[in-house]
């Protein structure tokens, strides 16, 4: 079954915008912001929006592609050049590849190798792509670092140019990399699966889209910003407050119905807010006590005052004055009766009967009576006030004025005005309150001072109103206005407060509950349109967030996972046990890479020991690690026929002999159709892969030198190492030697010396080699772990004659001489540049004849 239609099996199960979904990313190399938005309306759909009438269009097999093939072209490395302050790496260097083959960089510590290797680490693929690409700490140069690459894209020639902090090239990245540092990569992590089969990726796609729609979900509530408004920690254990930590699950009509303040409450809440903050009720108690005392105290005052104007003491005077009046009318009519008597004005009045009270005192008390009634005894004898002897008629005038006193009449109207000048008396003696007195009232009766002021002038007024009336029965008017009563006001207040200050006393938590209750009552009430406005809100975002449960990718994460297991990872197990076979079958019945788990789409491998809990590193060496790794790294490069380019840094590290040979086989042959770009500073695998590339391929392999000169790595050359050289390639190189001699001045005597030493040296040299390629035809070499004891190598001892030996001998003499030193007696003449070329010449004819005598031997022979 193709992924295809795997996936399309998997779709039945899902959401309809799901199925939608997938049959865009099938449709469409790209999805687009519409895309999304309508995705998004489709889900909202799919989730109650009954105001949406876009329709779903989902996956099906119609939908299927066809043509599921690839193109089988990969970009290929051309050039990397003008590697700017990049390590001490030469600026102008530049390494040029073939689009095909094996290409190798030679270069000894130091050289720049490692510093290459980096650039490509970093801008390629490669597990160990975390590189810092150090700038030329020895310049302290500050430029920024650059390289510039050409690659073959389809065809065509791209230039690109990396600078610091960039990202690479996209075609760079199937270009696979490959270290000592990725084989601990490979061997102990876990890394995500880089081979995707065909269909795949319309679920890792869909991956995206499912974060894209979940992000405009997230837009679209941003700008929902309305906060909770806080209420004060100390009210979160009223009522109030617990209903407002959890309001919102209930509906807006509750809400809108519970957020209620009233007047009564805004009164109620002031009245406990001054109880509450009464900073000693029993101090306050001890103070209203005394306050309603004084109240008291005032309000007597004016009563008392106000209580000589009641209608019972008027009824009183009134009663007074009308007998007085009858009184004195009886009073006259007597005085008349005993007007014959009178000598005197004035007869009757009361000065007349002042005098007489005060004649009669003086005769009781000086013994002129007889001590009971007046006139009597001596008092009769001699008036009381002139000292004259009183004659009969005198003394019957005393008696006379004397019953006229005595009578009851005369009595009551005595008794009466002694009344009503007590009370004129009095009324003169009242005097007005002091307003002093009473100025603590102000802040507690309005407009005081003025009523105060009114009364006391209604006081006066009335008081000079009854003195008329008692003195002169003018007429009485009696109106007054109690002021007591406003003052006798206070006291239900007074009496409320000490009420509840003694409640405050005894309940004050009580009373501070309630308070706090109605403060946050207030608070809810005073927010109440945030309140509701954060609530439509809060709905909204927890509506979208339900939206956004749909747009989970564990369930296509899962499904990812499942498909890469059964046809990704599966299959490179097999394709990585291929290559361990190639290298230790031993080895490959023992590893097994397996899936560990997928996340985001993103799915994990890891290689492990089949049936054994240990870890690689803790069992295996060093080497069998290593090749483990490398057949993992092949794996990845080789699986579905893959032609990735191929480069490798140091390969064989820690390698012996034999693991050398099959890596050199194994690179050689993938070259045969892909790009390999191998960086080794090992000589002996330098040789080997040059001379595995030619017994495999005829042909040789694309060598670049490079090298270190003044503290500048990196340093393109066109000479691989000398003793890298084959007999063919020692000869060309001492031909180029001499013919660069003949290029230098004349007057450059120094510089061709310098030549003829080195074309000397290497003369010397190729003479060596000739005993491993020329005399014993490979049957031994210094590079190699065998003797080739076969008939065909071991021929070449049985062709050879003296004249051979003598003649092999007799150069080497001659180019020996050159690497010792003597007296100048015992150095013979050196070979000069027509000697070199004429040796030259007579080697290679000796060559050509020994191969020729030996290849008709072992043809005769067979």
């Amino acid at each position: 079954m193709s992924i295809y239609q795997e996936i399309l099996d998997w779709s039945q199960q899902r959401p309809d915008f799901i199925k939608d979904a997938l049959r865009r990313i099938i449709s469409n190399s790209t999805i687009t912001q519409n895309d999304i938005d309508e995705l998004v309306q489709l889900l909202k759909k799919e989730n109650g929006d009954t105001t949406i009438t876009l329709s779903v269009v989902p996956f099906d097999s119609t939908h299927i592609p066809s043509l599921t093939g690839s193109l089988a072209h990969y970009p290929r490395l051309k050039t990397l050049e003008k590697p700017i302050n990049i390590c001490a790496l030469h600026n102008q260097g530049k390494l040029e590849f073939p689009s095909s083959g094996l290409n190798v960089i030679y270069g000894n510590n130091g050289s720049g190798k490692s510093s290459y290797s980096r650039i490509l680490k970093k801008l390629c693929w490669s597990r160990n792509s975390n590189i810092e690409l150090k700038k030329n700490v020895f310049t302290q140069d500050s430029n920024p670092q650059q390289v510039d690459f050409e690659i073959d894209i389809n065809g065509t020639i791209t230039r690109f140019q990396w600078v610091e902090n960039a990202s690479s090239h996209s075609a760079l990245n199937s270009i696979n990399v490959f270290d000592t540092n990725c084989g601990d990569i490979y061997i102990n992590s876990e890394n995500p699966t880089e081979y995707k089969p065909i269909g795949i990726d319309v679920l890792e796609r869909l991956i995206p889209v499912l974060n894209a729609m979940a992000q405009s979900l997230t837009n679209e509530v941003a700008v929902y910003t309305t906060a909770k408004p806080t209420i004060d920690q100390l009210l979160n254990s009223t009522p109030t407050g617990q209903w407002y930590s959890n309001f919102e699950s209930l509906t807006k009509p509750v809400i809108e119905n519970y957020i209620q303040f009233s007047s009564e409450n805004a009164a109620r809440k002031q009245e406990l807010h001054q109880l509450i903050n009464t900073q000693n009720p029993q101090e306050n108690i001890k103070n209203l006590i005394g306050l309603k005392a004084r109240i008291d105290n005032y309000a007597k005052q004016f009563e008392g005052i106000e209580g000589l104007f009641i209608e019972e003491k008027i009824t009183e005077l009134r009663s007074l004055r009308t007998s007085f009046e009858n009184t004195k009318k009886a009073y006259d009519v007597l005085t008349n009766e005993v007007k014959e008597i009178n000598t005197i004005d004035g007869f009757g009045s009361n000065p007349w009967r002042i005098l007489w009270d005060a004649a009669q005192k003086f005769a009781l008390s000086n013994g002129m009576t007889d001590g009971v009634k007046f006139p009597s005894s001596g008092s009769l004898e001699k008036c009381v006030l002139c000292q004259q002897d009183l004659d009969e008629t005198a003394q019957k005038r005393l008696l006379g004025f004397n019953q006229f006193i005595s009578n009851d009449v005369s009595t009551q109207l005595t008794n009466i005005q002694n009344g009503i000048n007590k009370k004129i008396q009095f009324l003169k003696s009242l005097t007005a309150l002091s307003f002093d007195n009473f100025n603590e009232l102000v802040q507690y009766i309005p407009n005081f001072e003025k009523g105060f002021n009114e009364f006391s002038n209604a006081i006066e007024t009335l008081k000079a109103n009854l003195i008329d009336y008692l003195e002169k029965g003018t007429e009485l008017n009696v109106q007054i206005k109690t002021f007591s009563t406003n003052i006798r006001g206070l006291v239900p207040n007074i009496d409320a407060q000490l009420l509840q200050n003694n409640q405050l006393l005894s309940n004050r938590n009580a009373f501070i509950a309630e308070y706090n209750e109605l403060i946050a009552k207030e608070f809810l009430f005073n927010n109440k349109v945030q309140i509701l406005k954060y609530h439509d809100e809060l709905k909204y975002k927890e509506w979208i967030s339900r939206c956004q449960t749909n747009l989970n990718t564990n369930s296509v994460s899962r499904k990812i996972g499942a498909l890469m297991e059964n046809q990704a990872i599966n299959l490179q197990h097999q394709e990585f046990i291929n290559h361990l076979n190639d290298f230790n079958s031993d080895l490959a019945a023992k590893v097994l890479l397996s899936k560990t788990r997928t996340s985001q789409g993103n799915t994990f491998q890891k290689c492990s020991l089949n049936g054994i809990n240990h870890s690689i590193e803790s069992i295996l060496s060093e080497g069998e690690q290593k090749i483990i790794a490398l057949s993992n790294f092949l794996a990845e490069c080789t699986i579905d026929g893959r032609k990735n380019t191929i480069v490798f840094d140091d390969p064989v590290t820690s390698l012996d002999m034999d693991y050398r040979d099959l890596i050199a086989s194994k690179i050689v042959t993938l070259s045969q159709d892909r790009q390999i770009i191998v960086l080794t500073h090992d000589l002996s695998f330098l040789r080997l892969l040059i001379d595995t590339h030619k017994s495999l391929n005829s042909s040789n392999c694309e060598i670049i030198g490079i090298d270190k000169y003044n503290e500048i790595s990196g340093i393109v050359t066109d000479e691989i190492p000398y003793l890298a050289k084959n007999i063919q390639e020692r000869i060309n190189s001492i031909k180029r030697i001499l013919t660069e001699h003949d290029a230098l001045q004349l007057t450059d005597a120094h510089g061709r010396e310098i030549k003829l030493d080195s074309a000397r040296k290497r003369f010397r040299m190729l003479l060596e080699r000739s005993v491993e390629e020329i005399l014993s035809n490979k049957t031994y070499e210094r590079f190699s772990k065998n003797i080739n004891l076969k008939k065909g190598n071991l021929s070449s001892y049985i062709v050879t004659e003296q004249s051979d030996i003598d003649f092999l001998l007799n150069l080497f003499s001659k180019y020996s001489v050159t690497e010792h030193d003597g007296g100048t007696t015992t150095i013979p003449q050196l070979p000069n540049k027509t000697v070199i070329e004429q040796d030259i010449r007579d080697y290679s004819t000796w060559k050509n004849g020994f191969k020729t005598k030996l290849k008709a031997f072992v043809a005769s022979y067979n």
